[in-house]
């Protein structure tokens, strides 16, 4: 399913939305960040964050604009600028569908 080079299951969709995601940092303690969605997929999402968080952590994310609620795991973490972009892996069966217009 590549489309030019791209090797993405999936089509990235440009969304911005509030996001609040909670992870564990290294002593075990809750941490919690807001931040937005860049984009996002059915089974994954690039989000933006004020603090970096640890490739292959999971996080529990939230966001109520784009129905999105559960786990993922960080695939990559790259610094822009004053904030951190994150690639996120949906984990537990979840898979996010863009909704439907009527």
């Amino acid at each position: 399913m590549s489309r030019d080079g791209d090797l993405r299951r999936y089509v990235r969709e440009a969304k911005s939305s509030p996001i609040q995601i909670v992870w564990k940092d290294s002593a075990g303690s809750a941490v919690f960040g807001n931040g937005r969605t860049l984009d996002i997929s059915t089974s994954g999402a690039r989000i933006e964050v004020p603090e970096p968080v640890e490739k292959q952590t999971y996080v529990t994310m939230q966001c109520s604009a784009l129905g999105l609620q559960g786990t993922a795991s960080v695939r990559s973490c790259t610094r822009k600028g004053m904030k951190y972009v994150l690639g996120l892996e949906f984990s537990g069966g979840l898979k996010w569908r863009p909704k439907t217009e009527a």
